[in-house]
């Protein structure tokens, strides 16, 4: 094979979900091989970035925080299902298909601020008819509005007791504005949409002070009848948002400069609506606290938050896909197995060092790299994945017995995935000297897949060279995150949670204390862990959010910090679980368990010890997980306003041979997820192959990006000649 034949080498940088994603694409391509010879280079012994899970000890999953997929996850559930079917696990075994791998719920618990408390507000969203595996229905602004219409008429008809001239006044018009949905929302501000939300918002108004006129007499139900009226109104105030700032036509990004709460103020929404938990679902899902600071109002760019608001009520089938094993079991394994299968190459224990530009500043001259360790048996490759009951699942630390390093890097429990780990030490001098691949001889192309938060580290001479590179480290927050899991030896009811769940209902918790944001009861997951018979727990509850973080990171060379920022994380969930815990589970307390003492903080005797069984209080805590998100390749990349007109697009590097990849890209959705990080991968593919064409990137924008500062000009999608372009020749 000549030169000019052979097939372009691309190196992925980093093994998160926008590199799988970008070699899922590219690799989705007839005779790909023919084209590219593409390398993954990983950091570390696993894959999944900040989507990675593994087994610790008793085989429990440890995550990096809480993941599943929303509904609305238009392109990543249907990647999953196609591959889940291209992966063909035989039928019996474990996970064999996409149904049994996510797992549809339609439940989620909110927490609202009342009389000086917290009470729960449990919803309960309809399931629809819409598969999860073609994202194609979803049309953007239409779809997303004739989603919350159908959805608000099933409230209406689960409402019991509201007033009969309010409720028939809302239905009529719901119904109007269901009708009106036929005219164009083109014609934005004067569609009349507008004008019929704006009276359900009156009628609204009038039901929530009658509600309160006669709430003696609807005691029992004005809760239930306050928050349905609260759902409305946020809801009109949306989608009369929406229409009058004609997203449809202008797109979201011309909202970007104003904050989210800003943006529902101006758009008329209820002060008591605003301080509900309804319009906080999306801040706090998506973590937009300033510097990580529960503390502090979350701030998010407005057209980020309509944007991530409207596709969530458009979701397909339910509201939530859980995830049936861990995320490593259930999602980058079984990617990973697909993409081994297709033929693209693995490089572990890569660590990116540099990134060296041409003498004429236009590409990528070299990638310089750390190699972390060396294999026993190179011919075969590393093979990372481990059995846990039938699950190709992913160890704790690498799997030693393979590596010509392991023993040492057991002793010492080096952690590979720690910018702060010291590794390579003295002992192995060879580990020193930096791998240096050339541009032409090693590869062609580079997809930089690692996240936004590495790049001053690994991308010096580009952001010295590029002010769009620089404008976009310095305006995109990377935010440290923190999460704790706690395995209990009684069920939720017995610990006193109130809300009855049924079929696949999870409770997962949103707007409670903070930090952390979110938690979870996964017990589902349980069957996947290796427990004694006479020690095994009920209930595994997951808690994650952010952690507040002003100073800079120190030094690599201090090695001490990553103890001291998991012992800060341990610290802090302690204190945690030992002043919030009564207001969810009131039967798991202190008080709960002896009739005296603490009424707010957790009997730790019910956390599962199998280290030391005969653990006393807060000491039973050492046996659980906990972690702190520090690493720059870890941390969660946040939207506030003003952000994304400094995002660059996939092909918008500025360098001829580097295509970008990762959820800090601009890719429409602009907001840190799974999602975000497929459409990314999708966006990367396309910039180099055409594929897939930008038309089946569900979400991705249909009208122009706006150039919002002549100082940042943005690049325009790659025109290519043909739906498949030439191969661009190595060389």
């Amino acid at each position: 094979m000549t030169q000019a034949t052979a097939p372009q080498k691309v190196a992925i940088l980093g093994g998160g979900m926008g590199a799988l994603a970008t070699a899922l694409q590219m690799t989705s391509l007839p005779e790909w091989q023919k084209r590219f010879d593409i390398t993954v280079y990983q950091l570390g012994w696993r894959l999944g970035g900040k989507c990675a899970s593994s087994r610790g000890a008793d085989e429990r999953i440890e995550e990096h925080g809480i993941h599943g997929f929303m509904g609305s996850y238009f392109n990543a559930l249907p990647m999953m299902s196609k591959v889940y079917e291209e992966l063909g696990r035989k039928p019996g075994m474990p996970l064999a298909t996409f149904e049994e791998a996510f797992i549809p719920s339609d439940f989620t618990m909110s927490w609202e601020y009342r009389d000086g408390g917290l009470i729960p507000w449990p919803a309960r969203l309809p399931p629809n008819d819409i598969p999860p595996t073609d994202g194609s229905y979803y049309k953007g602004v239409p779809t997303a509005i004739a989603a919350i219409i159908e959805e608000t008429l099933k409230t209406l008809e689960a409402t019991a007791d509201l007033p009969g001239f309010i409720e028939g006044g809302i239905q009529h018009i719901v119904n109007r504005a269901k009708a009106s949905l036929e005219i164009p929302l083109s014609e934005g501000p004067d569609h009349p949409l507008v004008v019929e939300l704006t009276t359900i918002r009156s009628l609204v108004s009038s039901a929530a002070r009658l509600v309160d006129t006669v709430a003696p007499k609807l005691a029992d139900k004005q809760t239930d009848l306050r928050r349905a009226l609260i759902t409305l109104d946020f809801y009109a105030t949306v989608i009369i948002g929406a229409l009058t700032d004609n997203v449809q036509v202008k797109g979201y990004d011309y909202l970007d400069s104003e904050n989210w709460s800003d943006w529902l103020t101006r758009h008329g929404i209820a002060p008591e609506t605003l301080a509900s938990p309804i319009p906080l679902s999306t801040v706090n899902i998506c973590y937009q606290s300033p510097d990580g600071d529960t503390s502090r109002a979350a701030v998010m760019g407005a057209g980020c938050y309509l944007d991530w608001t409207l596709r969530g009520a458009a979701y397909m089938g339910s509201l939530i896909w859980s995830f049936a094993a861990g995320t490593g079991e259930t999602v980058v394994a079984p990617v990973y197995e697909v993409l081994k299968r297709r033929g693209v190459k693995f490089e572990f224990f890569h660590k990116v060092e540099n990134l060296v530009l041409s003498p004429d500043k236009t590409s990528v001259q070299e990638i310089e790299f750390t190699v972390q360790a060396t294999l026993k048996h190179p011919e075969r490759g590393y093979q990372p994945l481990i059995d846990v009951k039938g699950l190709p699942s992913w160890p704790r630390r690498p799997l030693y017995d393979q590596l010509n390093e392991g023993e040492y890097m057991r002793i010492l429990d080096v952690d590979l995935e720690s910018y702060w780990s010291g590794w390579p030490t003295a002992e192995f001098p060879y580990l020193k000297k930096k791998k240096v691949l050339s541009k032409g001889h090693d590869f062609d192309q580079i997809v930089f897949a690692i996240s936004v938060g590495a790049i001053p580290y690994l991308c010096k001479e580009l952001v010295d060279h590029s002010p769009a590179w620089k404008g976009m480290v310095d305006n995109l927050p990377a935010l440290t995150t923190q999460a704790m899991q706690i395995w209990l030896s009684k069920d939720m009811y017995e610990m006193g949670w109130a809300e009855p769940l049924v079929g696949n209902e999870l409770a997962i918790s949103g707007t409670y204390f903070c930090p952390p944001n979110g938690n979870g009861n996964f017990p589902g997951l349980l069957k996947w862990e290796n427990w004694p018979a006479d020690n095994q727990p009920r209930a595994i509850w997951y808690f994650c959010g952010l952690m507040a973080d002003y100073e800079p990171p120190p030094p690599f060379t201090d090695t001490d910090y990553p103890r001291r920022a998991a012992e800060r994380v341990k610290a802090q969930s302690i204190q945690y679980l030992q002043t919030t815990i009564g207001t969810m589970l009131p039967k798991a307390t202190v008080r709960a368990a002896n009739g005296l003492g603490d009424p707010m903080g957790l009997d730790f005797s019910l956390l599962v010890d199998t280290q030391n069984p005969n653990a006393q209080g807060v000491q039973r805590f050492d046996s659980q997980f906990w972690r702190a998100n520090i690493d720059p390749t870890e941390r969660y990349v946040s939207s506030p306003p003003g952000s994304v007109d400094y995002r660059l697009e996939a092909w918008g590097s500025g360098y001829a041979n580097l295509t970008l990849a990762g959820d800090w890209i601009y890719t429409g959705l602009n907001v840190g997820s799974f999602e975000g990080a497929t459409m990314s991968g999708m966006l990367a593919s396309h910039a180099l192959t055409a594929y897939p064409p930008l038309k089946d990137i569900i979400g991705y924008p249909t009208v122009p990006r706006p150039q919002i500062s002549a100082d940042r000009p943005h690049a325009p999608p790659p025109s290519f000649e043909a739906e498949t372009p030439a191969i661009r020749l190595a060389g």
